[in-house]
């Protein structure tokens, strides 16, 4: 944090950034990290309907936004069982993607792929259902560019080459 004065936009760096105007601190917009998980059981895939906004009532992977006291690895295991009831294995890691269309704040998602060891499926809190789709027969409202994006390559068998 600054020490509390106006904030004022000046180039920086190459590009316009909020600066105090007092001490002269830049504040920097960084991504927050966020990690999901694919679940594959064959040519089929977990996904939730979204309970709350954005895209409420659209489809995603499990996914959520990383705590500070946690790593990527335990938040995708943790998301998954907030919003399926199922605990996971991951079992790789399939992506990394920003999320351009998050209305609330940009974030680099994780992408892990995992299998369910336990557990009941069921919606948690911010989730209303828990389904298995087909990779051919996806829902039509997807949540944000990045399911979209992963889901196809999935379905078409695509492995990332970094």
């Amino acid at each position: 944090m600054g020490c509390g004065s106006a904030l004022l936009q000046a180039p920086i760096e190459g590009r316009e950034r909020a600066i105090c105007r007092a001490c002269r601190r830049v504040h920097y917009e960084n991504p927050a990290p966020a990690a999901a998980v694919a679940i594959l059981d064959g040519p089929q895939v977990l996904l939730v309907r979204r309970a709350i906004q954005p895209y409420r009532g659209q489809w995603g992977l499990p996914a959520g936004y990383q705590e500070v006291d946690e790593t990527c690895e335990n938040a995708a295991v943790r998301e998954v069982r907030e919003e399926t009831g199922l605990i996971v294995r991951l079992t790789g890691l399939l992506d990394v993607l920003t999320t351009p269309d998050d209305p609330r704040k940009a974030s680099i998602l994780v992408v892990y792929s995992g299998e369910a060891v336990d557990g009941e499926l069921e919606p948690g809190s911010d989730v209303d259902e828990v389904a298995w789709y087909s990779l051919n027969e996806l829902p039509r409202e997807l949540a944000f560019h990045n399911n979209r994006l992963l889901l196809e390559r999935l379905r078409k068998g695509e492995v990332r080459r970094w």
